[in-house]
Order: structure tokens, then C-alpha cells, then sequence
């Protein structure tokens, strides 16, 4: 028999599976009567299959909705006999199952009862096997209770299965289906585990007692969680879980007695995961070091849906309390996220700061190659008046206002020369010594564009360092660009401005002041582009005017006063060629794209400007058709030359995707070379006489992006020197990347110290020669091995060494993860390479969270193409 009966009640009966799997706690366990693994297992579904990553998987078995898909407030109630009243209480027997869309409950014999009153169904008890099902979620109890009207449930002795991380929507199944179609797997990460009582009082508020929880197979519970006490609030999502205990493999390595936690994807406040380990700090300027134990705990704050803020207060045992913060922002206009961290009387760094008055290296310092004795004992003075509170800030900021105006600011700031080295949070912080601070406004239109900066550099000195150059300050920069395209007889009019003040703080150690001062520029242009099919020339003619008033000029001997006007021409052209053809079967376009520029530039002496930004360019392919051979205002490059090159494009046909990028070209010079970037050989590579500026013929400089298929390729740029017939630059890319798990990367770079080349200084030592290569691959089915070796083999030391492992299972994961990073040379011990190293261990319970000594996620980022899947589900 059938009862149908209309409700108005938007609610689930198995709701309270769908918390599950969300971080940190769920359903725990209970000291219910043992169960064994195989009848655990059968009750949940579970099939083996020794070919799957978790050697099985759940099978969800049948069942349909009654009535029509669009009404979802019918509840259906069948049985195979029973007792009917309509008035009093109804006996139901065999198979008695209630269905309502996306939801069932079955069980042996259940009592419908009604409201004295109305006769409505008011409520239902049911016993012996109860079965709760929604799609992908089961449960599994003695007996249970239903209130039609309050929804409120209870149930006693439970064993429950759901699916974390669902979907809340429910597929469309048909009205009458055969249970073949309906059979299936059960995807993604499922989570498991036993309960004492369940009870819901109120709508999405569900309360679990002496419960459990784990998302490993049945058959092998790793690891599980058990709580006497779980409160779910789905309204708030948010839960917590007291006297919570996690066990492996039955025995217990943690202990929470309260817990707040998130039971859903939203963003919500409490504290997540400590951080456990220990770090080799430097206790003595000689170089010593000692193990300090630290713990951190932070504290996630979600403060509204567009600003939240991660408080994470830390003990670092050698050092002292340790306060971070972060705070991000999401608004309408603004995108930001601020960093700040404090860390009071570091007592470490005290003991550096005290072992400096002990060592005569620092307090009577020699020169070396490297630096002279007063930047020494300049470096080491700001040492001893550094606090000994450490600070660190960052913030960084992009904002648009409207369609015209937009800003960005990046800034940076830590109290003293050693606080990246001593508190970075990767290695790849430790080798930075300029802290960019700046903040940009800009504004964009048709025809004009303007960016008003304020820009400077912290620069580090560490004292065991090699010595660090204070850089120029601008302070402001504006600047104005106004480009009129397509006007009369096809001519385009631009101009640029520009306005700089610039400033520098004097190097520690040093007795020069360097001038200061502000740069006035503007550079009108005028150009006639010309397309045609297949070619085009684009000549343009241009006037540069520069001016500069100068202050702080004694020591450096330059004028108060400069002025500088260049006229500029250049002409553009180049043809374009294709042709269509097959390889191997396979459809190709292939591109045949040759280009001439030449540039002429009269010679202006400008050795007596002083260089505030300005750098020569690394000669590349690309670098072959730009009029000035430096970045920069402060040098306009003499020119009477003509840049020759030609591209190949090969274009898959099918796809659009670039297979192959192939580009070679140099400089034809009909004249020597006369402005230089500096006007000492001992200063830099760009010098008067150098005879790079007197050949005819530039360099040959080629580019090739090789995509050799999905998995493989190849990219190169060289630079070759045919009157010397040696390379002057070279890096080499190799990559190997068939899917997620395995990566090759192959890298070589090579520099000559030359003008070509972009090492700006003369000596041979400082040529660059360095080979990276790294790798992930796995070496089982859960084993799986990372690493990276760079090697700078120039001046023979380690550049960078990484390397890990990782154990990878369907419910849990570890890792550990080392690295070693060159620094510096310690200029008081002989030159010595300064590394400095950090060790990470991390552990993941799937479904429940991470925990470790840290994450190791900025440390792999150097390693080109890797993502890391730790703690993620394996497919």
C-alpha cells in the first residue's frame, strides 16, 4: 500500500551527511559494540578492487523519487503490509521505505503517527535497519525518529558514508528506472564513520555523541578521529567537537579538548593547523648555529566576504614571541593584501649582536677583494645599532577608481639588514637586498596616458655580505605619453614626458656623494606607417630634449647644469610570407618573415651625465629593432646602423598552437660606437675604447621555441660573437612535462662580461655559468620523489639545492621537503659562500587538514612547471 501526503517543508533527511569532510572535524567515533571490518564494509557499500588507488570503492545502489521531478515536497511511504488508520497511529512492515526527492529511509517496521486534531502525519519511528540515504551519503542505525512537522531527527547506533565536498544539486534521475542505470560509483573523497546518537532540534543544527571520523577504506582505517561531543551549525557553518582525540592506527597523537572548526567551503573564522618544527638559527657572527624549536598557531578571522585576516602568534624558542598578521582586501575598486610581523626582544639576534664585540674580523676589519675596511666597519656599526624588536612589512595594493584612473603600490620594509636572512619565509627571499617600495597612479584615454610615481629601494647590508650599492630614489616621476594614430594622410603623431626628481642615501662605507637633482625630458615624434599585403614601412622621425638641474655635484665633479637634444630616425619594414604545407600527414602553415631596421642617431657627448637610471640593454633578437642600445634617458646611443633579421613561425593547422619559433639576426654598424655607459674600464664593460663599440657587425643573435609535441620542449636564445667565434650569451631551456606527476627541466646559462651580454663588469670572474636542473617523478604508486640542483660553476659553488619526498595514499599524505640557497660571499672569511638552508615535514589527513613545520609551497615555486598535489584527492 501507498500513502502520499503534501508538504511544505524544504529539508533533508540526510543533511547532516553533507558536513562531512569539510576541514578539520565531522562525525567521530563511538563505544558502540565492535563491528567487524568486512561487515562495516558491506553495510557501506564497499567493493574491492585492487586495481583502484584505494584498492575499492563504494557502490551506490538505486533508488527514485516519487512522483514528478518538479515537486520536491512529495513524500511517498510503501511497505509490503501493515496496519492503516487514519486517524491514530499506522503499523508498517517489510521494506517500509519513505522517499522524498534526493532523499530515503527504509527500515523493517516503522509507526506513522498522526495529530489527534487533523489527522496528518505527524511523525515516524522506525526500527531495525534503518538505511538514510541521499544520493552519495549513507546511514546506516538501529532505529530512528522523524517529525514531519518540526523535522527534527534522531537516530541511535549509526553508520554513516558520504561523499565530501559535493554538489548540493541533485541529478535529474527518471521516475521509473531499472536499477542498472542507477548503479554506480561513488566519486571523490568519502568520508566514514560511527555514532552513538544523532539529534536534530533545530533546522540545519545537528548534534553527534561519542562519534567517529575518517576518509580512509574500511578494510584500512589508518587513521580516525573520535569525539564525545559534535555540534554542526550548517546556518553558520561553523561546528565544534569537544574532548576530540586523533588516532593512528589506534593510537592517539592528539588531543583537542575544544575545537571550532568549518563544516562547509565558506570562509569562516578559527584556527587552523599549527605549524611544528625546528630551524637552524645563527647565534654567533662567526658563522655558528643552533637548532630552535617553534610552534605557530594561527587564527583565520573572516571578517565580512571581502576582508579577512589570518592572525598567527608563534613561539620560536631561541628567539622570542612572534606576532604575524595578514589582512586581505576585495572591493569594488581596491585588491590588496597587507603583511606585517613582529617579533620583540629577539634573543638570538642579541647574541650575534654581542659576539660582533669579541671578534676581531669586525672590530679592526681588512680589506678584501670584495670591499674596503670602512664599508666593513660600517656594515658592522649598523649592526650593533640595530633593535633587537625585528619587524616586517609588505603591502601591496591595485586599485581602479574608474575607467581612466587605477593605482598600484608595492611596499616593503624590514627593521634591519638581517631580518630576511634570520625571518624570510623562503629562500628565495634570503637573496634579495633592494626592498621595492613604490607607489604608482596612472591614468589612460584615447590619445593620452599618465603615471605619477614615487619610487625607492631599502637596501640591505649585511656585514658578511658582498657589498650592496644604494640605488637612486625617484621622487616623483611623472610622466605624460600622447599618441594620435590614423590622423591626416596616414600620419601618427606622439609624445613623450617625462619629469623626475631623483635622490640616493649615501652607501655605508663609502665617502662619495653622488649627485642629485631633477631630469626634465620630452620627445616628440612623428611617423607614416604603410601596409600593403605581405609588407610594410614605417618610417618616423623624432626629437629628444633632456635637461638637468643638479645639485650635490663636488665630489663627483658633474656640472649644476645639462642639456641634451637628439634628433631620432628610424625606419621600420619587413614582408610577411606563408605558405601551407604537410609533414608526417599533418597540416602546417609556415610563416617566412624577414625585417630590416635602421637607426641613426648623431653623437652627443654625455659622459659628464650622470647615470641616475640607466643600464645597457642584453643584446636579444628582439633588441635588434630598438633605436637605443640603453634603458634609460640618462644615455642615448649613437647610431648609424641597420638591424637585419628574419623569423619562421611553423603553425599547426588544426590547432592555431605555435609549434615552432625561429629567429636570427644582428647589426650591420656603418659607424664606431662613441656614447659609452661609463667612462672608466674599471667602473664597467661600456667604457671609451672598448673595441665591442668599433666592430662593423653586431653579434649573432638567435631565439627558437621549439614545442616538440605535449610533453616536450625546447627553448634557446644565444648570442654569438663571430670576430671573437665564442658565445657571448646563452640559456638553454629543456622541459619535459607529459602530465602532472612527471617533470624534467634542463637548463643551462652562460654570460660573458661584455656590453653584449649584460654583466656590466669587466672582470672574467664575473662571467655567469650555471646549469639548473630539476625533476619530479614518481618512484611507486605512492611514492613519488622531487628535486632541483643548480650549480654556478664560474665561481664553483652551489647555487641552489632542493630536493623531497613524498608518501601519497587515497586518505593521508607526508612529505618532507629540504633546501639550500647561496646567499653571499662572507667577505671576512676569505669569501667564503653563505648559504642558508630550510627543512620542511608536513602531514595530511584528507579530509581533515595539514600539519607540520610549515609549507614548503614557496620553496617548490622555483621549479618550473610543478604543482604540487599534496593533501589532494588522487583521481
Amino acid at each position: 500500500m501507498s500513502v502520499r501526503k503534501k508538504i511544505t517543508i524544504a529539508y533533508s533527511f540526510l543533511t547532516f551527511c553533507s558536513f562531512i569532510g569539510k576541514p578539520v572535524f565531522a562525525a567521530i567515533s563511538v563505544t558502540t559494540p565492535s563491528l567487524a571490518k568486512n561487515s562495516i564494509a558491506r553495510q557501506l557499500g564497499w567493493v574491492i578492487d585492487p586495481s583502484t588507488t584505494c584498492s575499492g570503492y563504494y557502490l551506490e545502489p538505486p533508488f527514485t523519487y516519487p512522483g514528478s521531478k518538479g515537486n520536491r515536497d512529495t513524500v511517498g511511504v510503501t511497505s509490503h503490509s501493515g496496519l492503516l488508520s487514519q486517524r491514530t497511529t499506522s503499523i508498517l512492515e517489510g521494506s517500509v521505505t519513505v522517499t522524498r526527492y534526493g532523499q530515503q529511509i527504509t527500515a523493517n517496521k516503522a509507526y506513522l503517527y498522526r495529530d489527534p486534531a487533523t489527522g496528518e502525519l505527524s511523525a515516524i519511528d522506525m526500527i531495525g535497519d534503518v538505511n538514510l540515504r541521499e544520493p552519495d551519503s549513507l546511514i546506516v542505525g538501529k532505529k530512528g525518529r522523524y517529525n514531519f512537522n518540526t523535522q527534527a531527527k534522531a537516530l541511535q547506533n549509526i553508520l554513516y558514508r558520504t561523499r565530501l565536498n559535493t554538489d548540493k544539486k541533485i541529478p535529474h534521475i527518471a521516475k521509473k528506472t531499472t536499477p542498472s542505470e542507477q548503479i554506480h560509483k561513488v566519486e571523490g573523497l568519502t568520508a566514514w564513520g560511527r555514532a552513538y546518537e544523532f539529534s536534530q532540534t533545530d533546522p540545519n543544527v545537528y548534534e553527534l555523541s561519542r562519534a567517529s571520523y575518517t576518509t580512509c577504506p574500511p578494510l584500512h582505517p589508518t587513521w580516525r578521529v573520535k569525539a564525545s561531543h559534535i555540534v554542526l551549525n550548517k546556518n553558520t557553518g561553523r561546528g565544534y567537537a569537544t574532548n576530540a582525540r586523533i588516532l593512528v592506527k589506534n593510537i592517539p597523537v592528539f588531543y583537542f579538548p575544544y575545537i571550532n572548526f568549518s563544516i562547509d567551503k565558506q570562509r569562516k573564522s578559527g584556527f587552523l593547523w599549527p605549524s611544528v618544527g625546528r630551524k637552524n638559527v645563527l647565534i654567533n657572527i662567526n658563522g655558528q648555529k643552533a637548532w630552535s624549536p617553534f610552534v605557530l598557531t594561527p587564527f583565520y578571522w573572516n571578517i565580512a566576504p571581502n576582508y579577512d585576516m589570518t592572525i598567527t602568534p608563534g613561539l620560536l624558542t631561541k628567539r622570542g614571541v612572534q606576532l604575524s598578521d595578514q589582512f586581505r582586501y576585495l572591493t569594488g575598486k581596491n585588491d590588496g593584501v597587507i603583511n606585517f610581523s613582529i617579533l620583540p626582544n629577539d634573543k638570538a639576534f642579541h647574541e650575534v649582536q654581542r659576539s660582533v664585540l669579541t671578534s676581531p674580523d669586525y672590530l679592526m676589519p681588512m680589506a678584501n677583494s670584495l670591499q674596503s675596511a670602512n664599508i666593513t666597519a660600517a656594515e658592522t656599526a649598523r649592526l650593533l645599532g640595530a633593535s633587537d624588536t625585528r619587524v616586517g612589512f609588505a603591502w601591496r595594493d591595485e586599485s581602479r577608481y574608474n575607467e581612466h584612473w587605477s593605482s598600484n603600490l608595492d611596499f616593503n620594509y624590514v627593521s634591519d639588514d638581517y631580518y630576511l636572512h634570520d625571518l624570510g619565509k623562503n629562500l628565495t627571499e634570503y637573496s634579495a637586498n633592494q626592498l621595492l617600495q613604490e607607489g604608482d597612479l596612472y591614468y589612460k584615454d584615447q590619445y593620452w596616458n599618465f603615471t605619477g610615481r614615487l619610487q625607492g629601494y631599502q637596501t640591505l647590508h649585511p656585514v658578511n655580505d658582498a657589498p650592496v650599492t644604494n640605488n637612486y630614489r625617484r621622487l616623483p616621476q611623472l610622466i605624460l605619453n600622447g599618441d594620435y594614430l590614423d590622423e591626416a594622410h596616414n600620419l601618427e603623431y606622439f609624445i613623450g614626458n617625462e619629469f623626475t626628481h631623483f635622490d640616493i642615501l649615501k652607501t655605508p662605507g663609502t665617502d662619495t656623494l653622488l649627485p642629485i637633482g631633477n631630469r626634465f625630458h620630452t620627445q616628440p615624434g612623428i611617423s607614416l606607417p604603410l601596409y600593403w599585403p605581405g609588407f610594410y614601412i614605417n618610417p618616423r622621425l623624432q626629437v629628444a630634449m633632456t635637461k638637468y638641474n643638479l645639485t650635490r655635484v663636488t665630489d663627483t665633479q658633474t656640472p649644476m647644469s645639462l642639456n641634451r637634444t637628439l634628433p631620432i630616425f628610424d625606419i621600420a619594414s619587413g614582408l610577411a610570407l606563408d605558405r601551407e604545407f604537410n609533414l608526417f600527414g599533418h597540416s602546417f602553415q609556415q610563416t617566412l618573415e624577414p625585417q630590416v631596421y635602421y637607426t641613426y642617431i648623431p653623437y652627443h657627448d654625455q659622459s659628464k651625465i650622470p647615470v641616475f637610471d640607466t643600464r645597457v640593454n642584453t643584446l636579444t633578437y628582439d633588441q635588434l629593432f630598438n633605436y637605443n642600445r640603453f634603458t634609460g634617458i640618462d644615455r642615448i646611443g649613437d647610431a648609424n646602423q641597420m638591424g637585419v633579421g628574419v623569423t619562421t613561425r611553423l603553425i599547426d593547422q588544426e590547432t592555431g598552437a605555435e609549434k615552432v619559433r625561429l629567429g636570427v639576426g644582428e647589426i650591420i654598424y656603418f659607424a664606431n660606437r662613441r656614447v659609452t655607459l661609463c667612462n672608466d674600464k674599471n667602473t664597467c664593460s661600456d667604457y671609451p675604447g672598448n673595441p665591442n663599440n668599433k666592430q662593423s657587425l653586431s653579434p649573432v643573435s638567435g631565439v627558437l621555441d621549439y614545442h616538440i609535441n605535449q610533453s616536450w620542449s625546447f627553448t634557446a636564445n644565444t648570442i654569438w660573437n663571430p670576430t671573437t667565434q665564442q658565445l657571448d650569451n646563452t640559456s638553454l631551456a629543456f622541459q619535459y612535462h607529459p602530465d602532472p606527476l612527471h617533470l624534467i627541466n634542463l637548463g643551462y646559462t652562460y654570460a660573458r662580461s661584455n656590453i653584449y651580454s649584460g654583466v656590466t663588469t669587466t672582470q672574467a670572474i664575473n662571467n655567469l655559468k650555471v646549469t639548473d636542473v630539476s625533476a619530479a617523478w614518481p618512484i611507486s604508486e605512492n611514492v613519488s620523489a622531487v628535486g632541483r640542483w643548480s650549480q654556478n660553476w664560474n665561481d664553483r659553488h652551489l647555487q641552489n639545492l632542493l630536493y623531497g619526498l613524498q608518501y601519497d595514499t587515497c586518505c593521508w599524505a607526508v612529505r618532507f621537503v629540504g633546501g639550500r640557497a647561496f646567499t653571499s660571499f662572507d667577505t671576512t672569511h676569505n669569501n667564503k659562500p653563505i648559504y642558508n638552508s630550510e627543512y620542511f615535514i608536513q602531514f595530511s589527513l584528507k579530509g581533515l587538514g595539514d600539519v607540520g613545520s610549515g609549507n614548503p609551497s614557496g620553496l617548490l615555486s622555483g621549479i618550473p612547471g610543478y604543482q604540487s598535489a599534496f593533501g589532494q584527492e588522487i583521481k
